[in-house]
């Protein structure tokens, strides 16, 4: 493993799209029609990208938009200032699903679809950090809101076992990654253990997990993605990025043969390339 972590030091992530973004996020792969949907927060706009001819299709939305993901229809589903919707990407005819809390504090932020189509989403505050006040819902197909986990702080990035019975979940203030019994009948959850733990100063964000099982995480504040074995807790790659937030990450491609990673820029050194969407080849 450290000779792969090694060439992954070689090996650096390729630019696939730029456009200014301060909060680039929420990467999620349409493989039947091979583009990439990010959104970028604080433009309050959705991106379908593909990236390899570059052709872009947007979607503006309402107020800060926190995740856009497909549902197994191929819409778009998608959280805003104002609820969830549900959004047609060929027609962009938008419609709303429902509405998770009413909390003008709080906004939606990471979000993805359980194993059996569920859209679980987290909240976050606006402007500031409101201890025990964020949560994390699951959407129902007929709309229906049900609460998954209270008391967090900052929901974010979460991924599933390739069973299906295990969802990591990162709240980024603990920093750590979370370990929860998964019911996928049911999209309840249980807390088991904490299996990763980020020491180094930066904090979770994003995360995916990969075929083998393993979890990947994006490291805001520092520059890097790193895979993770939730079993042994260790460390075992470390994809460098060239700018110092990166804020999530998914597989992505025809044998899904990248990781796609948004960033963003920090507010306080001109980072060139940061709020941009790149991508890393695994070996």
């Amino acid at each position: 493993m450290e000779e792969k972590s090694e060439q992954a030091k070689v090996r650096k992530p390729e630019l696939v799209f730029y456009a200014g973004s301060t909060l680039l996020e929420g990467p999620h792969w349409d493989a039947e029609n091979n583009l990439l949907y990010c959104v970028s927060i604080e433009d309050s706009m959705i991106y379908a990208i593909n990236p390899e001819t570059g052709e872009v299709q947007t979607y503006l939305t309402e107020g800060p938009v926190g995740c856009a993901v497909l549902d197994q229809e191929g819409m778009i589903l998608e959280a805003e200032r104002n609820g969830i919707f549900r959004i047609n990407p060929r027609t962009k005819e938008k419609q709303l699903v429902a509405k998770a809390h009413d909390d003008e504090r709080m906004r939606y932020n990471d979000g993805k679809l359980d194993p059996k189509g569920r859209l679980i989403v987290g909240t976050m505050g606006y402007d500031d950090t409101y201890e025990g006040e964020a949560a994390l819902y699951a959407i129902e197909k007929g709309g229906t809101v049900r609460t998954v986990l209270d008391g967090l702080t900052l929901a974010n990035g979460m991924g599933w076992s390739p069973d299906g019975k295990t969802l990591y979940f990162i709240d980024t203030p603990t920093k750590k990654v979370g370990r929860y019994a998964y019911d996928p009948k049911t999209g309840e959850a249980t807390f088991e253990k904490y299996v990763v733990e980020i020491t180094d100063g930066s904090n979770p964000d994003g995360m995916c997990v990969d075929r083998d099982g393993m979890i990947w995480v994006a490291q805001y504040g520092g520059g890097k993605v790193c895979r993770w074995d939730p079993e042994t807790g260790k460390k075992l790659e470390e994809i460098l990025m060239p700018v110092k937030n990166a804020t999530s990450c998914c597989l992505g491609g025809n044998e899904l043969e990248y990781l796609y990673i948004t960033t963003a820029k920090d507010g306080e050194t001109e980072e060139e390339l940061a709020g941009g969407l790149f991508r890393f080849k695994l070996s």
